[in-house]
Protein backbone atom coordinates (compact mmCIF):
# COMPACT_ATOMS: atom_id res chain seq x y z
CA UNK A 1 0.00 0.00 0.00
CA UNK A 2 2.86 2.13 1.03
CA UNK A 3 4.59 1.99 -2.35
CA UNK A 4 1.33 2.54 -4.40
CA UNK A 5 0.80 6.33 -2.32
CA UNK A 6 4.90 6.64 -3.22
CA UNK A 7 4.17 6.26 -6.51
CA UNK A 8 1.07 8.07 -7.32
CA UNK A 9 3.57 11.26 -5.61
CA UNK A 10 6.20 10.53 -8.13
CA UNK A 11 3.57 10.09 -10.71
CA UNK A 12 2.36 13.54 -9.80
CA UNK A 13 5.52 15.10 -9.78
CA UNK A 14 5.94 13.73 -13.72
CA UNK A 15 2.92 15.01 -14.52
CA UNK A 16 3.47 18.69 -13.24
CA UNK A 17 6.64 19.07 -15.10
CA UNK A 18 4.89 17.46 -18.22
CA UNK A 19 7.64 14.60 -18.84
CA UNK A 20 7.01 11.08 -20.54
CA UNK A 21 8.84 8.21 -18.31
CA UNK A 22 12.23 8.51 -20.02
CA UNK A 23 12.37 12.07 -19.85
CA UNK A 24 11.97 12.03 -15.93
CA UNK A 25 14.50 9.16 -15.49
CA UNK A 26 16.98 10.84 -17.53
CA UNK A 27 16.30 14.21 -15.39
CA UNK A 28 16.72 12.55 -11.99
CA UNK A 29 19.41 9.98 -13.36
CA UNK A 30 17.05 6.71 -12.62
CA UNK A 31 16.05 4.46 -15.76
CA UNK A 32 12.82 4.41 -17.08
CA UNK A 33 11.78 1.46 -15.88
CA UNK A 34 12.80 2.13 -12.37
CA UNK A 35 10.66 5.36 -12.47
CA UNK A 36 7.49 3.05 -14.06
CA UNK A 37 7.57 0.14 -11.11
CA UNK A 38 8.04 2.87 -8.36
CA UNK A 39 4.82 4.60 -10.49
CA UNK A 40 2.90 1.46 -10.23
CA UNK A 41 4.04 0.59 -6.93
CA UNK A 42 5.39 -2.83 -7.76
CA UNK A 43 9.01 -1.24 -6.50
CA UNK A 44 9.81 -0.04 -3.15
CA UNK A 45 11.55 3.60 -3.49
CA UNK A 46 15.21 3.49 -2.34
CA UNK A 47 16.54 6.41 0.02
CA UNK A 48 19.04 7.12 -3.07
CA UNK A 49 15.89 7.56 -5.69
CA UNK A 50 14.49 10.00 -3.53
CA UNK A 51 17.23 12.17 -3.11
CA UNK A 52 17.65 12.27 -6.44
CA UNK A 53 13.99 13.02 -7.17
CA UNK A 54 14.36 15.85 -4.15
CA UNK A 55 17.59 17.63 -5.83
CA UNK A 56 16.47 17.64 -9.52
CA UNK A 57 12.46 18.52 -9.08
CA UNK A 58 12.66 20.60 -6.00
CA UNK A 59 9.96 18.02 -4.19
CA UNK A 60 10.33 17.54 -0.35
CA UNK A 61 11.10 13.81 0.79
CA UNK A 62 7.92 14.63 3.17
CA UNK A 63 6.00 15.22 0.14
CA UNK A 64 7.28 11.70 -1.62
CA UNK A 65 7.30 9.46 1.19
CA UNK A 66 4.53 11.24 3.29
CA UNK A 67 2.53 13.36 1.28
CA UNK A 68 2.77 16.21 3.40
CA UNK A 69 3.50 19.64 1.58
CA UNK A 70 5.43 21.81 3.62
CA UNK A 71 4.40 25.55 2.71
CA UNK A 72 8.19 27.29 3.47
CA UNK A 73 9.07 24.25 0.98
CA UNK A 74 6.93 25.67 -1.97
CA UNK A 75 7.75 29.10 -1.25
CA UNK A 76 11.35 28.56 -1.48
CA UNK A 77 11.02 26.52 -4.11
CA UNK A 78 9.20 28.44 -6.60
CA UNK A 79 10.60 31.84 -5.56
CA UNK A 80 14.25 30.84 -5.01
CA UNK A 81 14.80 31.43 -1.52
CA UNK A 82 16.61 29.62 1.17
CA UNK A 83 14.58 27.92 3.84
CA UNK A 84 15.43 30.40 6.00
CA UNK A 85 14.07 32.74 4.14
CA UNK A 86 11.04 30.98 2.83
CA UNK A 87 10.15 30.37 6.57
CA UNK A 88 10.24 33.70 7.37
CA UNK A 89 8.25 35.22 4.19
CA UNK A 90 5.43 32.67 5.44
CA UNK A 91 6.13 33.85 9.41
CA UNK A 92 5.74 37.35 7.95
CA UNK A 93 2.78 36.96 5.88
CA UNK A 94 0.73 34.89 9.04
CA UNK A 95 1.25 37.61 10.80
CA UNK A 96 0.08 40.21 8.29
CA UNK A 97 -3.33 37.91 8.24
CA UNK A 98 -3.27 38.14 12.27
CA UNK A 99 -2.98 41.98 11.84
CA UNK A 100 -5.58 42.10 9.00
CA UNK A 101 -8.12 39.79 11.04
CA UNK A 102 -7.99 42.58 14.56
CA UNK A 103 -10.64 44.88 14.47
CA UNK A 104 -8.57 47.99 15.27
CA UNK A 105 -5.38 46.52 13.39
CA UNK A 106 -2.20 46.26 15.65
CA UNK A 107 0.45 48.44 14.03
CA UNK A 108 2.87 47.87 16.78
CA UNK A 109 2.91 44.02 15.72
CA UNK A 110 3.58 44.52 12.16
CA UNK A 111 6.50 46.84 12.96
CA UNK A 112 8.06 44.59 15.58
CA UNK A 113 7.56 41.38 13.03
CA UNK A 114 9.42 43.44 10.56
CA UNK A 115 12.14 43.97 13.01
CA UNK A 116 12.71 40.54 13.79
CA UNK A 117 12.92 39.51 10.58
CA UNK A 118 14.92 42.64 8.61
CA UNK A 119 17.76 40.21 8.84
CA UNK A 120 17.34 37.59 7.55
CA UNK A 121 14.91 39.13 4.50
CA UNK A 122 17.20 41.95 4.07
CA UNK A 123 14.61 45.14 3.92
CA UNK A 124 14.62 48.15 5.91
CA UNK A 125 11.96 48.50 7.99
CA UNK A 126 12.59 52.08 9.07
Amino acid sequence: MWEKQVGERVYQLRMERNLNRAEFGELVGLSEQYVEKIEQGKHVISAAAICKICEKVGASADFIIRGIVDPAYMISTFYGLSREQAKVTLDIAMKVIDFLNTPNGNHALLQETLRQHQAVVGIDTQ
